[in-house]
């Protein structure tokens, strides 16, 4: 991802997690964690439970370590709940076409920039398969699909194992759902 001020290009930062670019530390976040809200929440609940032994040994190898130790370990249960799902924006969804979108039907992948993750985004323009239909909790729908062109369909069929898009990422290809 970019680093630095909106808009520059010099800068270009590899992570083992997927980030927006521009990232910054989330309000939130209550101490140098370097990182934002939910992945806050983790490393602190998973630093509070070592041992004495443990936190000392910590403490020993940098007086920064140690600083961040004794500020994790004051820290108040309030702000704990405070890490836990910020939401920074709603964004409407937009209205779902009428059509029929059944398991067999043939669709084009067209993620949505802004909700898609980089794994959806390497699969835009590509052709699947709806296998099923699924609604969470909240009402969103979403398309549980295999790739036309993909040599284990058949397997991570068997599976259950499916790419998952909303109504709205799909074009379809089949006569009958236009």
């Amino acid at each position: 991802m970019l680093v630095g001020e909106p808009g520059e290009r010099n800068l270009l930062l590899a992570a083992p997690i997927i980030l927006e670019d521009y990232p910054q530390v989330a309000p939130e976040s209550p101490c140098p964690l370097y990182d934002g809200t939910e992945i806050d929440e983790l490393l602190i609940l998973r630093t509070l439970p070592l041992t004495d032994e443990e936190k000392q040994e910590a403490k020993a190898t940098d007086p920064r370590v140690a600083a961040l130790l004794n500020e994790l370990e004051a820290l108040p249960p309030d702000v704990l709940l405070r890490l836990h799902g910020a939401i920074r924006s709603w964004k409407p969804h937009p209205p779902v076409p009428q059509r029929v979108l059944r398991p067999g039907h043939r669709v084009v992948l067209r993620p949505q920039p802004g909700r898609a993750d980089i794994h959806d985004l390497w699969l835009a323009g590509r052709v699947a398969v709806i296998e099923e239909v699924r609604t969470d909790l909240d009402g969103v729908t979403y398309l549980g699909v295999t790739l036309t062109d993909d040599p284990d369909a058949d397997l991570l069929r068997q599976w259950g194992r499916f790419w998952y898009f909303q109504p709205e990422e799909v074009e379809p290809l089949d006569e009958e759902m236009q």
